[in-house]
């Protein structure tokens, strides 16, 4: 057996005990949520399940938050009257509320009005929540277990149940008077994700239901609950029909339900204000005092509403008001309201829709039986390219039967530790491969080793020849950047601030070339240039330098924005010090970045320049040297910051709306061109003022000079952040319209010559 051989036996398991590392990161639960999304159907939203939310109309309807209790106690009698089924609070109540006062001045206790309404009450579920430190006494022990404890339970097999050892129960004169109750903890995941709730809990050698479960339980006829290690079963569960059935509860490798979120926001689930359920109670109190008819109209209305919703409907009572801090964050939304995970656990108990997951294990052993079979087919093909395309067909099949097994199973095979490891055995072979049968090995390496952008080195491996210094001519657009006034900037930072600063806008200014397919020919301070059309080519390389400009001028605004935004508070733990300063001293000196852009298209030359030792993969050309000149003249114009050619114009296809300027000469270049500014896409407006704008150039081309300026101040004060309007006022208020040309004495920064009908620039 050869040496190579030998390696590629133990290829596999190097790059399986690699990617099983990933196992204790979140990469699997992120593959999970990955797999929901497209894998799935959304989980149908329940007309029975409804969520009560404390928010922002309910805080100004009823009074700053936490409301007293004997807002809740109205609300409860209201719930109760509308016939809901289960009002189940997402809300703790571990304190004694103090005494308050009436209306009429006098004394009243809130618990004592919460406790009668928890009394007369049939359907209210309170909560309790687990820790490991806190003690609690025998007498609220007494009453949690006699309304929280899983009674009716057989246990066939477990080892996955959490266990706590502290407990914070609500106040027990509460609770011994609800329909039951139920822990409220629900941690996220190491990246903070919320995937996971316990369905169960142990707490001094005794099982307790989540929230939502007492009121499930009640929901199906209370059936008996077999506590499995993978799974509950809600034994001869009553539905909806009459009929009963098994409904079976999968828990994951933790012993928690993993849960399947509806593929919506928060604000799109089934839900009504508390504030609207208080109003019931107010009207009936102005009624009762003013007269019926002042409010009957609208609470009738709102009664009514009410009455459909809440009609044998399971409520969730829970906090989603800007105000307070119940969120976090699932596969659909940065900030969600935590209501929402016992709104979803009720939607998937009801529905019985639940996805399970297996043992890693059994990833493992896939992750090595897909490694050995990548090894195994590559080496059927003699050449890099087929066994290239065998291995990448073999990961992707590999993913792709996962994917449908998760799809007609709704078991989730761990997909990081496969993907992973197929991958690493793909790229391993085919560099064992390469480095073993390849004379250039020497080439490849010191090729490398030099600091060339990800899509040429790319090229070098498929063109080894390519590399090598001089250059070809090619069609393509070079644009050229520079952010205005600068050097006012350096004259306030220091230099670690300056550097930062420039990081932090340079990378993300070539991240969207590069996402237009662009390449960072280099950097200059702070500005760039870049190339569109080597050496990667693209028929439409115009079409995405202007697009990628465009894309460059929002991301400024963003920027501008996130600075005065990040100044506001305290500085990120994720943000450096030395950046954090920089935008400060940026706010305190109203200084804002803005960029001038120069796009021009033409044939170029393109290829390495430098030495043997040292070369740059760079562009030369008049076509070059046009693109840097119009990134100035855009200060000549007051534009909104791009400028391209006539050339590049053409290529657009009217793809992307424009206006056209003036037709100049730019400096050292005599060959008269037509300016153009882009402005945006798919915009009915633009497209509409852009027009208008053309009827304007065209008249000023006529000669029309009275009306050219009448339509250009007209376009001023509709648009005053349009400069370039205000440019053309002025310069026919002060020339044309007085039968006079601008003249190099005039210092306006244009000459004109009227043989030629074109403008000669200045300066750059």
């Amino acid at each position: 057996m050869t040496k190579r051989n030998v390696l590629h036996f133990f290829i596999p398991f190097i790059c399986v005990a690699v990617s099983s590392l990933f196992l204790f990161t979140s990469l699997d639960s992120k593959f999970s949520d990955l797999y929901q999304r497209i894998a799935l159907p959304s989980t149908q939203l329940r007309d029975d399940v409804l969520l009560v939310n404390i928010d922002d109309y309910s805080v100004d309807t009823i009074g700053s938050f936490p409301f007293t209790r004997d807002v809740y106690a109205d609300c409860i009698a209201v719930m109760e009257e509308l016939n809901a089924n289960a009002i189940v609070f997402d809300l703790t109540f571990i304190d004694h509320a103090k005494a308050s006062v009436n209306d009429d001045f006098q004394p009243f206790w809130p618990d004592e009005v919460m406790e009668e309404a928890l009394e007369k009450s049939k359907n209210v579920y309170l909560n309790f929540t687990f820790d490991y430190e806190t003690d609690v006494d025998s007498d609220a022990k007494e009453v949690m277990d006699e309304k929280g404890l899983l009674k009716n339970f057989e246990l066939l097999s477990d080892g996955k149940t959490q266990e706590f050892t502290g407990v914070m129960p609500a106040i027990p004169e509460f609770l011994q008077h609800v329909a039951g109750a139920g822990y409220v903890n629900a941690d996220p995941d190491s990246d903070n994700y919320y995937r996971r709730v316990n369905p169960i809990a142990m707490y001094d050698g005794e099982y307790y239901g989540q929230l939502i479960l007492p009121a499930i339980l009640k929901k199906y006829g209370n059936p008996k609950v077999e506590i499995h290690k993978r799974k509950l079963v809600l034994k001869d569960a009553l539905l909806e029909d009459g009929s009963r059935k098994d409904i079976v509860v999968p828990r994951g490798n933790d012993g928690k339900i993993i849960l399947k979120y509806p593929k919506l926001l928060f604000n799109d689930y089934k839900y009504i204000s508390i504030g609207d359920i208080y109003k019931i109670a107010l009207y009936r109190r102005y009624m009762a005092e003013e007269g019926e008819e002042y409010y009957i109209d609208e609470y009738n209305q709102i009664y009514d509403e009410l009455k459909e919703k809440l009609n044998g409907a399971l409520c969730i009572i829970g906090t989603c008001a800007t105000s307070t801090s119940d969120y976090g964050v699932n596969q659909y939304e940065p900030q969600y309201p935590l209501p929402g995970v016992h709104y979803t656990l009720a939607n998937q108990y009801l529905n019985g829709d639940f996805v399970a997951e297996i043992s890693p294990l059994f990833s493992i052993l896939y992750a090595l039986i897909c490694s050995f079979l990548i090894i195994f087919f590559t080496n059927f093909s003699k050449s890099t390219v087929g066994k290239s395309l065998i291995g990448f067909i073999t990961v992707c099949v590999s993913s792709f039967l996962l994917l449908i097994f998760y799809k007609f199973t709704r078991i989730y095979v761990g997909e990081s530790v496969p993907l992973i490891a197929t991958v690493l055995t793909y790229f391993s072979t085919i560099l064992i491969e390469f480095f073993s049968t390849s004379k250039d090995k020497k080439f490849i390496t010191n090729a490398f080793s030099q600091c060339l952008s990800k899509d040429v080195v790319n090229q070098i491996v498929a063109h080894p020849d390519s590399f090598k210094l001089g250059g070809e001519n090619l069609q393509m657009t070079a644009i050229f950047t520079d952010i205005q006034k600068f050097s006012s900037f350096s004259e306030l930072l220091s230099a670690s601030q300056l550097v930062a600063l420039l990081n932090y806008y340079l990378t993300k200014m070539s991240d969207i070339i590069m996402a237009e397919g662009g390449t960072i020919d280099k950097y200059e301070g702070d500005a760039i240039i870049a190339l569109v059309g080597a050496p990667l080519k693209w028929e439409d390389h115009a079409v995405r330098a202007v697009k990628a400009a465009l894309n460059m001028k929002k991301a400024e605004r963003l920027m501008n924005e996130e600075i005065k935004k990040t100044v506001q508070a305290e500085k990120p733990d994720s943000m450096d010090e030395t950046l954090y300063s920089a935008f400060k001293i940026m706010v305190q000196n109203g200084k804002q970045i803005f960029t001038r852009i120069g796009i021009n298209s033409g044939e170029m030359i393109a290829g390495y320049m430098g030495s043997e030792n040292k070369k740059n993969y760079t562009m030369m050309g008049n076509n070059v040297n046009l693109a840097a000149r119009l990134e100035g003249v855009n200060k000549q114009y007051s534009t909104f910051g791009i400028l391209i050619s006539e050339a590049t114009y053409k290529l657009l296809n009217k793809s992307i709306i424009c206006r056209r300027l003036d037709t100049v000469q730019v400096v050292n270049v005599n060959t008269p061109i037509i300016l153009y500014e882009p402005l945006g896409m798919d915009d009915e407006n633009l497209e509409k003022y852009a027009s208008n704008w053309e009827i304007l150039m065209k008249l000023f081309d006529s000669g029309e000079y009275a009306k050219a300026l009448e339509g250009f101040k007209s376009l001023s004060e509709k648009n005053p952040k349009d400069m370039v309007a205000k440019y053309y006022v002025n310069l026919l208020e002060r020339f044309f319209v007085q039968g006079k040309v601008p003249e190099e004495k005039d210092d306006f920064g244009v000459v004109y010559n009227p043989e030629l009908k074109c403008f000669r620039l200045l300066s750059k």
